[in-house]
Order: structure tokens, then C-alpha cells, then sequence
């Protein structure tokens, strides 16, 4: 059953503002008033800019002998290797999972095109917009997760939190294999450099588990990754 997706602008609007704070530097506290009026323009204007997407596929979910993931598309000829990973930390966030969504999610280009105007007219603008923007992607992600959550619910199944190249020992080489399994490119105009970084940049992939095992805890976003010393890691 395909659960219905939420307005993505309604979403974007809806973006914890608590959380741009905290992109900004504001831990737990109000921004000045000069600030909170800022960011409610640089809101505006992310919200009228950017063109949420997103694309995800579903993968039955088995271990190697090497203890490495398999990612399996069900075919009627029989069973196909669609990906392969060896990671520690993804293994421990997907434990007793029997399936594995990837997803991709993007803001589109508006985003960056705010942040290049600024840098040029409004300089103090541009870390407003990069952390508004990353607030509005979060956003985006977290309504996707809970369509696909919908839709595993109607099942019986549920979801363990999302988990993104980059996090624990994940590498970020896992990106060409989202690029060639949801055809990032032509279908959410997502591109890579050579670095393996994202373009438009409020862009996120992610893997989604799923069991049949509900509540279980695992380690998931900043509780996963080692940059202990992150100014955006969260408390």
C-alpha cells in the first residue's frame, strides 16, 4: 500500500526552528531579535525556493560469509546482487533486519543559488540560509522516512532509524551505488564531485532497515559517528 506524502512545502514550513538555532551556534537559547527576524526572511525565501524530491527502493536484506551486507532485488528469473557493503556500524543499525530501503532526498538547486546570491549582496545571510537549509532538509528526509513508515506499518513491519554514508565506518563510496540504484541524476538532479560530495548540497542518502521488531535501539546519526568534536553534533 503507497501512503499519501505530505505537501513539501507545508514540510519545509514546518521545520524546527530550534534546530536552525543550533546549526547556528544557539544551543538550547533564543536568538537575538535581529537574528530571529533574519532567519524568518531567509526562511521565506528557502521555502519559495527550493523544490523538495526524493526516490527510495526497497531490497531484501541477507549476510555474506564475509559478513558484508547484500542488498537482493527480488527478479521472477530469480534473485539479483544489487550492492554489497562492509561496515560494522551499518550492520549493527540494521541487526535482525529483513529488508533495507535505500533512499535520496534533495532541496533541489534554490538552496545553493540563495547562498551564491548572498555571498555576493547579504554575506550574513549566507550561514542563515546553509542552516535553515539543513534544518528544511532534515525535514524533508523525516517525512519521507514516515512514508515509507506508512507504508511498513500496514505490513506489520517498522523502521529503524535512518543511516547515511559518512556515519561510523559507512564510506562514502556507498554514494555511486545510491547514484546507479536511484538514478540520482536523472530523477532528482542530484550529481557527485569527485570527492564524493552531493550536489545541489542539502541533498541526503540514507539507508532504512526493516523488522519485524519493534522499539529496538541502535546507535543512528551523531551517536553514530566519531567526530566527537563536531560543532553541529548534537547533545
Amino acid at each position: 500500500m503507497k501512503a499519501s506524502m505530505r505537501d513539501p512545502k507545508e514540510v519545509l514550513r514546518e521545520a524546527d526552528r530550534r534546530e536552525i538555532r543550533r546549526y547556528l551556534g544557539y544551543r538550547g537559547r533564543e536568538a537575538e531579535p535581529a537574528v530571529e527576524e533574519a532567519i524568518d526572511r531567509c526562511r521565506e525565501d528557502l521555502i519559495r525556493e527550493a523544490a523538495p524530491r526524493a526516490a527510495y527502493r526497497r531490497f531484501e536484506l541477507e549476510k555474506g560469509e564475509d559478513g558484508s551486507l547484500v542488498l537482493i532485488r527480488p527478479e521472477e528469473a530469480g534473485k539479483v546482487e544489487e550492492m554489497r557493503i562492509l561496515s560494522r556500524d551499518l550492520a549493527r543499525n540494521l541487526e535482525g533486519c529483513l529488508a533495507v530501503y535505500m533512499m535520496a532526498a534533495t532541496l533541489g538547486p534554490g538552496p545553493d543559488r540563495l547562498v551564491r546570491r548572498a555571498e555576493i549582496l547579504r554575506v550574513s545571510h549566507t550561514v542563515i540560509y546553509q542552516a535553515a537549509g539543513a534544518a528544511m532538509a532534515e525535514a524533508w528526509c523525516d517525512a519521507v522516512n514516515e512514508r515509507i513508515r506508512e507504508e511498513e506499518k500496514a505490513e506489520g513491519l517498522f523502521l529503524r532509524p535512518r543511516f547515511s554514508p559518512g556515519y561510523g565506518d559507512l564510506p562514502l563510496t556507498c554514494q555511486k551505488d545510491f547514484m546507479r540504484i536511484l538514478r540520482m541524476d536523472r530523477d532528482l538532479g542530484i550529481r557527485l564531485s569527485e570527492s564524493l560530495l552531493m550536489t545541489p548540497t542539502k541533498s541526503v542518502t540514507a539507508f532504512i532497515g526493516v523488522t519485524d521488531q519493534p522499539g529496538r535501539a541502535c546507535l543512528s546519526g551523531c551517536a553514530a559517528c566519531g567526530a566527537a568534536d563536531c560543532p553541529y553534533r548534537k547533545e
